[in-house]
Protein backbone atom coordinates (compact mmCIF):
# COMPACT_ATOMS: atom_id res chain seq x y z
CA UNK A 1 0.00 0.00 0.00
CA UNK A 2 2.85 2.54 -0.38
CA UNK A 3 5.10 4.02 2.70
CA UNK A 4 5.01 7.63 2.05
CA UNK A 5 1.69 8.40 3.87
CA UNK A 6 1.86 7.83 7.39
CA UNK A 7 -0.07 4.92 9.30
CA UNK A 8 -2.88 4.97 11.84
CA UNK A 9 -0.97 4.75 14.13
CA UNK A 10 1.14 7.67 13.81
CA UNK A 11 -2.53 9.55 13.60
CA UNK A 12 -3.47 11.14 17.14
CA UNK A 13 -5.85 13.95 18.85
CA UNK A 14 -4.62 17.49 17.31
CA UNK A 15 -2.24 15.84 14.69
CA UNK A 16 -1.93 17.88 11.76
CA UNK A 17 -1.79 18.05 8.30
CA UNK A 18 -1.60 13.77 7.73
CA UNK A 19 -2.96 11.71 4.90
CA UNK A 20 -3.25 7.68 5.69
CA UNK A 21 -3.61 5.13 3.12
CA UNK A 22 -5.96 2.65 4.10
CA UNK A 23 -8.55 -0.05 3.30
CA UNK A 24 -11.96 -0.58 4.32
CA UNK A 25 -11.91 -3.94 6.12
CA UNK A 26 -15.57 -3.90 7.82
CA UNK A 27 -18.69 -1.42 7.02
CA UNK A 28 -21.49 -2.11 9.55
CA UNK A 29 -24.65 -1.39 8.77
CA UNK A 30 -26.33 2.09 9.66
CA UNK A 31 -27.98 2.40 13.33
CA UNK A 32 -29.67 4.79 15.21
CA UNK A 33 -28.16 5.87 19.10
CA UNK A 34 -29.17 3.95 22.28
CA UNK A 35 -29.63 7.32 23.88
CA UNK A 36 -30.56 9.87 21.16
CA UNK A 37 -32.22 9.55 18.03
CA UNK A 38 -28.82 10.16 15.73
CA UNK A 39 -28.31 7.21 13.59
CA UNK A 40 -24.42 6.61 12.92
CA UNK A 41 -22.50 3.85 10.75
CA UNK A 42 -18.84 2.41 11.77
CA UNK A 43 -16.47 1.04 9.35
CA UNK A 44 -12.77 -0.49 10.40
CA UNK A 45 -10.15 0.72 8.15
CA UNK A 46 -6.90 -0.86 8.17
CA UNK A 47 -3.15 0.54 6.97
CA UNK A 48 -0.17 -1.42 5.15
CA UNK A 49 0.61 -2.97 8.58
CA UNK A 50 -2.34 -4.39 9.25
CA UNK A 51 -3.22 -1.50 11.97
CA UNK A 52 -7.00 -0.79 12.57
CA UNK A 53 -9.18 2.41 13.53
CA UNK A 54 -12.96 3.05 13.85
CA UNK A 55 -14.28 5.35 11.40
CA UNK A 56 -17.51 6.79 11.88
CA UNK A 57 -20.21 8.56 9.95
CA UNK A 58 -23.45 10.13 11.25
CA UNK A 59 -26.98 12.04 10.30
CA UNK A 60 -27.22 13.04 6.40
CA UNK A 61 -23.05 12.11 6.42
CA UNK A 62 -24.43 8.28 5.95
CA UNK A 63 -26.17 9.22 2.76
CA UNK A 64 -24.06 11.69 1.42
CA UNK A 65 -20.76 8.77 1.42
CA UNK A 66 -22.79 5.81 0.57
CA UNK A 67 -20.98 5.75 -2.76
CA UNK A 68 -17.98 6.26 -1.18
CA UNK A 69 -15.68 4.45 1.21
CA UNK A 70 -16.77 0.68 -0.46
CA UNK A 71 -15.81 -2.31 1.68
CA UNK A 72 -12.82 -3.86 0.24
CA UNK A 73 -11.71 -0.84 -1.84
CA UNK A 74 -8.65 1.73 -0.63
CA UNK A 75 -8.39 5.34 -0.08
CA UNK A 76 -6.78 8.46 1.09
CA UNK A 77 -8.29 9.62 3.95
CA UNK A 78 -7.18 13.41 5.69
CA UNK A 79 -8.44 15.51 7.80
CA UNK A 80 -10.83 13.48 9.62
CA UNK A 81 -11.49 14.26 13.41
CA UNK A 82 -9.88 12.45 15.34
CA UNK A 83 -10.55 11.78 18.92
CA UNK A 84 -9.85 9.38 21.89
CA UNK A 85 -12.64 6.74 22.52
CA UNK A 86 -14.84 7.36 25.01
CA UNK A 87 -13.50 4.75 28.40
CA UNK A 88 -16.70 2.35 28.12
CA UNK A 89 -15.72 1.83 24.40
CA UNK A 90 -11.93 1.42 24.46
CA UNK A 91 -11.92 -2.27 24.45
CA UNK A 92 -13.86 -2.86 21.84
CA UNK A 93 -13.46 0.42 19.19
CA UNK A 94 -9.57 1.35 20.55
CA UNK A 95 -8.24 4.02 22.02
CA UNK A 96 -8.81 6.29 19.03
CA UNK A 97 -11.48 7.07 16.79
CA UNK A 98 -12.02 8.85 13.71
CA UNK A 99 -15.20 11.13 12.55
CA UNK A 100 -15.60 11.43 9.11
CA UNK A 101 -17.58 14.35 7.89
CA UNK A 102 -18.19 16.81 4.97
CA UNK A 103 -14.79 18.21 5.77
CA UNK A 104 -12.96 14.76 5.56
CA UNK A 105 -11.00 14.69 2.28
CA UNK A 106 -11.49 10.64 0.62
CA UNK A 107 -9.50 9.76 -2.35
CA UNK A 108 -10.13 6.36 -4.48
CA UNK A 109 -7.19 4.81 -4.83
CA UNK A 110 -6.88 1.82 -7.71
CA UNK A 111 -4.95 -0.83 -6.21
CA UNK A 112 -6.02 -4.17 -5.31
CA UNK A 113 -4.94 -5.16 -0.98
CA UNK A 114 -7.41 -8.11 -0.65
CA UNK A 115 -4.73 -10.34 0.00
CA UNK A 116 -4.10 -7.96 3.22
CA UNK A 117 -7.54 -7.83 4.19
CA UNK A 118 -8.15 -11.02 4.02
CA UNK A 119 -4.77 -12.62 5.65
CA UNK A 120 -6.72 -10.49 9.10
CA UNK A 121 -9.23 -13.42 8.90
CA UNK A 122 -9.06 -16.60 10.66
CA UNK A 123 -11.88 -18.92 9.06
CA UNK A 124 -14.24 -21.48 11.52
CA UNK A 125 -13.88 -25.02 9.84
CA UNK A 126 -17.62 -25.76 9.62
CA UNK A 127 -16.31 -29.67 11.83
CA UNK A 128 -15.36 -27.31 14.66
CA UNK A 129 -18.62 -25.21 14.93
CA UNK A 130 -20.02 -26.97 17.91
CA UNK A 131 -16.79 -25.81 19.85
CA UNK A 132 -18.18 -22.39 20.36
CA UNK A 133 -22.00 -23.66 20.32
CA UNK A 134 -23.84 -21.11 22.84
CA UNK A 135 -20.69 -18.85 23.47
CA UNK A 136 -19.60 -15.19 23.35
CA UNK A 137 -16.81 -16.25 21.07
CA UNK A 138 -16.58 -14.54 17.46
CA UNK A 139 -16.08 -16.72 14.64
CA UNK A 140 -15.55 -16.15 10.71
CA UNK A 141 -16.57 -18.28 7.80
CA UNK A 142 -16.32 -18.98 4.34
CA UNK A 143 -18.69 -21.20 2.10
CA UNK A 144 -21.10 -21.22 -0.71
CA UNK A 145 -24.62 -20.07 -0.51
CA UNK A 146 -26.86 -22.70 -2.04
CA UNK A 147 -30.49 -22.33 -0.94
CA UNK A 148 -32.11 -18.92 0.66
CA UNK A 149 -35.42 -19.35 3.18
CA UNK A 150 -38.23 -17.38 3.37
CA UNK A 151 -37.86 -14.25 5.35
CA UNK A 152 -39.70 -14.49 8.60
CA UNK A 153 -41.01 -11.79 11.50
CA UNK A 154 -39.78 -13.34 14.63
CA UNK A 155 -41.24 -12.13 18.39
CA UNK A 156 -38.29 -11.96 20.94
CA UNK A 157 -39.96 -12.61 24.96
CA UNK A 158 -39.23 -8.94 25.53
CA UNK A 159 -42.00 -8.22 22.84
CA UNK A 160 -40.10 -7.07 20.06
CA UNK A 161 -40.53 -7.88 16.45
CA UNK A 162 -37.28 -8.51 13.98
CA UNK A 163 -37.35 -9.78 10.54
CA UNK A 164 -34.41 -12.91 9.91
CA UNK A 165 -33.77 -15.00 6.95
CA UNK A 166 -31.88 -18.16 6.72
CA UNK A 167 -28.93 -19.05 4.27
CA UNK A 168 -27.72 -22.37 3.64
CA UNK A 169 -24.11 -22.73 3.39
CA UNK A 170 -21.64 -25.24 2.17
CA UNK A 171 -17.92 -25.90 2.02
CA UNK A 172 -15.77 -28.04 0.18
CA UNK A 173 -16.35 -31.03 2.12
CA UNK A 174 -20.04 -30.67 1.25
CA UNK A 175 -21.02 -30.02 4.58
CA UNK A 176 -23.87 -27.40 5.18
CA UNK A 177 -24.44 -24.81 8.10
CA UNK A 178 -27.60 -22.73 8.70
CA UNK A 179 -26.90 -18.91 8.99
CA UNK A 180 -29.45 -16.80 10.23
CA UNK A 181 -29.42 -13.00 9.76
CA UNK A 182 -30.98 -10.26 11.32
CA UNK A 183 -32.85 -7.11 10.97
CA UNK A 184 -30.98 -4.71 8.34
CA UNK A 185 -28.60 -7.98 6.94
CA UNK A 186 -32.09 -9.06 5.59
CA UNK A 187 -32.75 -5.61 3.96
CA UNK A 188 -29.22 -5.47 2.53
CA UNK A 189 -27.34 -8.65 2.40
CA UNK A 190 -30.41 -11.17 1.85
CA UNK A 191 -32.22 -9.04 -1.11
CA UNK A 192 -28.98 -9.17 -2.73
CA UNK A 193 -28.67 -13.11 -2.40
CA UNK A 194 -32.30 -13.96 -3.45
CA UNK A 195 -31.60 -11.69 -7.00
CA UNK A 196 -28.07 -14.00 -7.43
CA UNK A 197 -28.85 -17.33 -5.88
CA UNK A 198 -28.20 -18.48 -9.24
CA UNK A 199 -24.65 -17.54 -9.65
CA UNK A 200 -23.80 -19.52 -6.41
CA UNK A 201 -22.17 -16.17 -4.37
CA UNK A 202 -19.10 -17.11 -1.89
CA UNK A 203 -20.01 -15.45 1.06
CA UNK A 204 -16.99 -14.39 4.07
CA UNK A 205 -18.53 -13.65 7.16
CA UNK A 206 -17.18 -12.16 10.38
CA UNK A 207 -18.46 -11.39 13.60
CA UNK A 208 -20.38 -14.63 13.88
CA UNK A 209 -21.78 -16.86 16.87
CA UNK A 210 -22.30 -20.67 16.78
CA UNK A 211 -25.79 -21.21 18.62
CA UNK A 212 -27.67 -24.66 19.27
CA UNK A 213 -30.77 -22.90 17.42
CA UNK A 214 -32.06 -25.93 14.78
CA UNK A 215 -29.35 -28.29 16.25
CA UNK A 216 -26.66 -26.21 15.29
CA UNK A 217 -26.65 -23.25 13.50
CA UNK A 218 -24.53 -19.61 12.92
CA UNK A 219 -26.69 -15.99 13.69
CA UNK A 220 -24.85 -12.28 13.05
CA UNK A 221 -24.38 -10.29 15.73
CA UNK A 222 -24.76 -6.47 15.99
CA UNK A 223 -21.29 -6.07 14.71
CA UNK A 224 -21.37 -8.88 12.14
CA UNK A 225 -19.56 -7.88 8.41
CA UNK A 226 -19.76 -9.56 5.47
CA UNK A 227 -18.50 -9.53 1.78
CA UNK A 228 -20.26 -11.51 -1.00
CA UNK A 229 -18.05 -12.39 -3.74
CA UNK A 230 -15.39 -9.86 -2.45
CA UNK A 231 -12.14 -9.48 -5.23
CA UNK A 232 -10.21 -12.41 -3.37
CA UNK A 233 -8.15 -15.49 -4.29
CA UNK A 234 -9.90 -17.53 -2.01
CA UNK A 235 -12.69 -17.03 -3.43
CA UNK A 236 -11.77 -17.07 -7.06
CA UNK A 237 -10.24 -20.89 -5.36
CA UNK A 238 -14.02 -21.53 -4.28
CA UNK A 239 -15.59 -20.93 -7.41
CA UNK A 240 -13.37 -23.01 -9.39
CA UNK A 241 -14.31 -25.33 -7.00
CA UNK A 242 -18.08 -25.03 -7.65
CA UNK A 243 -17.61 -24.92 -11.28
CA UNK A 244 -15.64 -28.61 -10.71
CA UNK A 245 -18.27 -29.86 -8.20
CA UNK A 246 -21.23 -28.18 -10.07
CA UNK A 247 -23.23 -31.48 -10.52
CA UNK A 248 -22.54 -32.59 -7.23
CA UNK A 249 -24.17 -29.15 -5.63
CA UNK A 250 -26.77 -28.67 -8.40
CA UNK A 251 -27.92 -32.30 -6.76
CA UNK A 252 -27.62 -31.46 -3.31
CA UNK A 253 -29.84 -28.16 -3.57
CA UNK A 254 -32.57 -30.36 -5.82
CA UNK A 255 -32.53 -33.15 -3.33
CA UNK A 256 -32.54 -30.80 -0.63
CA UNK A 257 -31.08 -33.34 2.13
CA UNK A 258 -29.65 -29.83 4.38
CA UNK A 259 -32.77 -29.61 5.29
CA UNK A 260 -33.54 -33.31 7.05
CA UNK A 261 -32.14 -34.04 10.19
CA UNK A 262 -28.95 -35.90 10.85
CA UNK A 263 -27.73 -35.45 14.04
CA UNK A 264 -25.33 -38.15 13.66
CA UNK A 265 -23.29 -36.32 11.86
CA UNK A 266 -23.32 -34.12 14.85
CA UNK A 267 -23.47 -36.40 17.48
CA UNK A 268 -20.06 -36.78 16.46
CA UNK A 269 -18.76 -32.94 16.55
CA UNK A 270 -20.15 -31.82 19.83
CA UNK A 271 -17.50 -30.67 22.50
CA UNK A 272 -19.44 -33.09 25.00
CA UNK A 273 -17.84 -32.82 28.62
CA UNK A 274 -15.86 -36.06 29.51
CA UNK A 275 -14.55 -35.02 32.78
CA UNK A 276 -16.62 -35.42 36.04
CA UNK A 277 -16.03 -31.25 37.25
CA UNK A 278 -16.93 -30.37 33.65
CA UNK A 279 -21.04 -31.05 34.36
CA UNK A 280 -23.02 -28.97 36.30
CA UNK A 281 -24.56 -30.41 39.15
CA UNK A 282 -28.50 -30.58 39.35
CA UNK A 283 -28.56 -28.72 42.60
CA UNK A 284 -26.68 -25.74 41.57
CA UNK A 285 -29.86 -24.94 39.06
CA UNK A 286 -32.13 -25.44 41.15
CA UNK A 287 -34.44 -22.22 41.46
CA UNK A 288 -32.55 -20.77 38.94
CA UNK A 289 -33.21 -17.33 38.50
CA UNK A 290 -30.84 -16.03 35.16
CA UNK A 291 -32.26 -17.48 31.86
CA UNK A 292 -30.72 -18.50 28.64
CA UNK A 293 -28.28 -20.38 29.74
CA UNK A 294 -26.32 -23.64 29.29
CA UNK A 295 -25.54 -26.60 30.81
CA UNK A 296 -24.02 -30.29 30.13
CA UNK A 297 -26.03 -32.40 32.74
CA UNK A 298 -24.67 -36.15 33.51
CA UNK A 299 -27.59 -37.88 34.91
CA UNK A 300 -30.83 -40.24 34.05
CA UNK A 301 -34.50 -39.16 32.60
CA UNK A 302 -37.77 -40.25 33.54
CA UNK A 303 -41.42 -40.26 33.27
CA UNK A 304 -43.46 -39.15 36.61
CA UNK A 305 -46.60 -37.83 35.10
CA UNK A 306 -47.63 -40.96 32.73
CA UNK A 307 -51.22 -38.89 31.74
CA UNK A 308 -50.09 -36.61 29.66
CA UNK A 309 -50.35 -35.52 25.78
CA UNK A 310 -47.09 -36.90 23.96
CA UNK A 311 -47.04 -34.95 21.02
CA UNK A 312 -48.97 -32.07 19.47
CA UNK A 313 -50.10 -30.88 16.05
CA UNK A 314 -48.06 -28.65 14.62
CA UNK A 315 -46.89 -26.18 11.33
CA UNK A 316 -44.62 -27.99 9.67
CA UNK A 317 -43.07 -24.55 8.81
CA UNK A 318 -42.69 -22.77 12.08
CA UNK A 319 -43.52 -26.00 14.89
CA UNK A 320 -46.45 -23.90 16.20
CA UNK A 321 -49.72 -25.59 17.61
CA UNK A 322 -51.91 -26.15 15.21
CA UNK A 323 -55.83 -27.20 15.20
CA UNK A 324 -55.94 -28.95 11.87
CA UNK A 325 -56.26 -32.60 11.41
CA UNK A 326 -52.73 -34.39 10.03
CA UNK A 327 -51.94 -33.64 6.44
CA UNK A 328 -54.15 -30.91 5.98
CA UNK A 329 -52.76 -28.17 4.25
CA UNK A 330 -53.96 -25.24 5.70
CA UNK A 331 -52.68 -21.32 6.22
CA UNK A 332 -51.32 -20.91 9.50
CA UNK A 333 -52.13 -18.33 11.53
CA UNK A 334 -48.84 -17.93 13.20
CA UNK A 335 -46.10 -17.90 10.55
CA UNK A 336 -48.85 -16.50 7.45
CA UNK A 337 -47.67 -19.37 5.35
CA UNK A 338 -50.43 -20.07 2.83
CA UNK A 339 -49.89 -24.12 2.35
CA UNK A 340 -48.48 -24.96 5.72
CA UNK A 341 -48.96 -28.89 6.84
CA UNK A 342 -50.34 -30.03 10.25
CA UNK A 343 -47.91 -32.96 10.97
CA UNK A 344 -47.64 -34.23 14.55
CA UNK A 345 -44.52 -33.45 16.58
CA UNK A 346 -43.21 -35.32 19.87
CA UNK A 347 -42.71 -33.50 23.22
CA UNK A 348 -42.82 -34.94 26.63
CA UNK A 349 -42.89 -33.17 29.89
CA UNK A 350 -40.00 -35.46 32.67
CA UNK A 351 -37.72 -35.71 35.47
CA UNK A 352 -34.05 -35.54 35.24
CA UNK A 353 -31.67 -36.70 38.02
CA UNK A 354 -28.42 -37.09 39.41
CA UNK A 355 -26.89 -37.84 42.67
CA UNK A 356 -27.31 -34.07 43.80
CA UNK A 357 -31.26 -33.40 42.92
CA UNK A 358 -33.45 -33.43 40.21
CA UNK A 359 -35.33 -30.77 37.96
CA UNK A 360 -38.54 -30.79 35.81
CA UNK A 361 -37.26 -30.39 31.45
CA UNK A 362 -39.11 -30.88 28.51
CA UNK A 363 -37.77 -32.50 25.63
CA UNK A 364 -39.83 -31.32 22.06
CA UNK A 365 -38.90 -33.21 18.74
CA UNK A 366 -35.93 -35.28 17.99
CA UNK A 367 -34.91 -35.16 21.60
CA UNK A 368 -38.15 -36.44 23.23
CA UNK A 369 -38.68 -39.22 19.66
CA UNK A 370 -35.13 -40.29 20.84
CA UNK A 371 -36.25 -40.71 24.85
CA UNK A 372 -39.31 -42.14 24.22
CA UNK A 373 -37.65 -44.67 21.81
CA UNK A 374 -40.94 -43.67 19.00
CA UNK A 375 -42.23 -41.27 17.27
CA UNK A 376 -44.72 -38.90 16.35
CA UNK A 377 -47.04 -40.45 14.62
CA UNK A 378 -46.59 -43.30 16.54
CA UNK A 379 -47.64 -41.22 19.87
CA UNK A 380 -50.36 -39.52 17.93
CA UNK A 381 -52.09 -42.72 17.34
CA UNK A 382 -51.55 -43.87 20.78
CA UNK A 383 -54.99 -44.25 22.75
CA UNK A 384 -54.53 -45.55 26.40
CA UNK A 385 -51.91 -44.49 28.99
CA UNK A 386 -48.18 -45.41 28.01
CA UNK A 387 -46.41 -48.63 29.61
CA UNK A 388 -42.94 -49.69 29.33
CA UNK A 389 -44.09 -52.10 26.58
CA UNK A 390 -44.75 -49.29 24.60
CA UNK A 391 -42.69 -46.66 24.97
CA UNK A 392 -39.54 -46.01 27.26
CA UNK A 393 -40.51 -43.95 30.39
CA UNK A 394 -36.84 -43.85 32.10
CA UNK A 395 -33.55 -44.68 31.26
CA UNK A 396 -31.43 -47.62 33.10
CA UNK A 397 -27.97 -45.77 32.50
CA UNK A 398 -26.71 -42.24 32.98
CA UNK A 399 -27.23 -40.25 29.79
CA UNK A 400 -25.81 -36.81 28.93
CA UNK A 401 -28.28 -33.88 28.64
CA UNK A 402 -27.46 -30.58 26.91
CA UNK A 403 -30.04 -27.98 28.55
CA UNK A 404 -31.40 -24.57 28.07
CA UNK A 405 -32.58 -22.40 31.06
CA UNK A 406 -35.58 -20.50 29.75
CA UNK A 407 -38.27 -17.72 31.84
CA UNK A 408 -40.99 -18.78 32.31
CA UNK A 409 -44.37 -16.72 33.30
CA UNK A 410 -46.06 -16.82 36.69
CA UNK A 411 -42.56 -17.36 37.86
CA UNK A 412 -39.28 -15.82 38.48
CA UNK A 413 -37.59 -19.51 38.37
CA UNK A 414 -36.89 -20.23 35.05
CA UNK A 415 -37.62 -23.78 33.50
CA UNK A 416 -35.56 -26.11 31.51
CA UNK A 417 -35.73 -27.74 28.13
CA UNK A 418 -33.41 -30.48 26.91
CA UNK A 419 -32.00 -30.17 23.58
CA UNK A 420 -29.50 -32.66 23.05
CA UNK A 421 -28.99 -36.75 24.51
CA UNK A 422 -25.79 -38.41 24.41
CA UNK A 423 -24.55 -41.76 25.26
CA UNK A 424 -21.57 -40.96 27.18
CA UNK A 425 -19.98 -44.84 26.17
CA UNK A 426 -19.94 -43.78 22.76
CA UNK A 427 -18.75 -40.74 22.98
CA UNK A 428 -15.63 -42.69 24.96
CA UNK A 429 -15.85 -45.32 22.22
CA UNK A 430 -15.39 -42.98 19.57
CA UNK A 431 -12.04 -41.38 20.75
CA UNK A 432 -10.71 -44.35 22.05
CA UNK A 433 -11.72 -46.65 18.63
CA UNK A 434 -12.39 -44.43 15.83
CA UNK A 435 -15.74 -45.55 15.30
CA UNK A 436 -18.67 -42.71 14.69
CA UNK A 437 -21.14 -42.88 17.71
CA UNK A 438 -23.85 -45.64 16.77
CA UNK A 439 -26.36 -43.68 18.90
CA UNK A 440 -27.52 -39.97 17.58
CA UNK A 441 -27.88 -37.07 19.43
CA UNK A 442 -32.11 -37.33 20.07
CA UNK A 443 -32.38 -39.12 16.76
CA UNK A 444 -36.20 -39.26 15.78
CA UNK A 445 -37.36 -42.93 15.38
CA UNK A 446 -39.14 -42.05 12.00
CA UNK A 447 -38.36 -43.17 8.40
CA UNK A 448 -36.36 -40.93 6.41
CA UNK A 449 -34.50 -40.70 3.23
CA UNK A 450 -31.33 -42.25 3.12
CA UNK A 451 -28.49 -39.75 2.47
CA UNK A 452 -24.59 -39.16 2.51
CA UNK A 453 -25.38 -35.78 2.60
CA UNK A 454 -23.73 -34.55 5.74
CA UNK A 455 -25.33 -31.47 7.53
CA UNK A 456 -24.66 -29.55 10.90
CA UNK A 457 -28.15 -28.42 11.40
CA UNK A 458 -31.91 -30.03 11.45
CA UNK A 459 -35.10 -29.09 9.89
CA UNK A 460 -38.82 -30.56 10.17
CA UNK A 461 -39.90 -28.60 7.25
CA UNK A 462 -41.17 -31.03 4.44
CA UNK A 463 -42.26 -30.69 1.06
CA UNK A 464 -39.22 -27.63 0.79
CA UNK A 465 -39.87 -25.64 -2.38
CA UNK A 466 -37.23 -24.31 -4.36
CA UNK A 467 -35.39 -21.28 -3.25
CA UNK A 468 -36.27 -18.55 -6.08
CA UNK A 469 -40.12 -19.65 -5.64
CA UNK A 470 -40.22 -18.53 -1.98
CA UNK A 471 -38.00 -15.52 -2.82
CA UNK A 472 -40.71 -14.58 -5.48
CA UNK A 473 -43.44 -15.06 -2.93
CA UNK A 474 -41.70 -12.95 -0.44
CA UNK A 475 -43.37 -15.35 2.75
CA UNK A 476 -43.35 -13.74 5.94
CA UNK A 477 -43.54 -15.57 9.06
CA UNK A 478 -44.58 -15.02 11.69
CA UNK A 479 -42.98 -17.05 14.96
CA UNK A 480 -41.82 -16.40 18.71
CA UNK A 481 -38.59 -16.88 19.93
CA UNK A 482 -36.33 -16.56 22.75
CA UNK A 483 -33.75 -14.34 21.19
Amino acid sequence: MGDKFQLIHDVSPGTTGWTVKVVVAEKFSPKVAQRSPTKYQNLTLMDSEGSTVQATLYGQNITAFQDELLLGKTYLISNALVKETNAEYKAKSGEIQWTISGRTRIRRVEENNSNLLISTYSFTDFEDLPKYMDSNVDISVIGMIIDIKPRRIIQTRFGKECQVQDLVLVNKRFDTVLLTMWETFVDNECKYICQNLRKKLILIGKHLKVTSFNGLSISTKADSSFFIDGEFELVEEFKSWGHTNSEIIDNMISEKHYLTSTPSKLSSKLSVPTAEKDFTEIKNIQGLKTAKQFFWIKGKASVKVLNQTYWYMSCNNCNKISSENYGDIYPCVFCKCTDAKAIPRAKVYMQLTDPTGYINATAIGNPAEYFLQSNAEILMNQTLIPTAASMRLSMDEDEIFYVKAMTQELSTDCKFEILFIVNPSQIAGDKNTGKAPVEHIGEPIKFLEPTTKRSLFHSDTDDAQSSKKKCDKSTIEITKKNQ
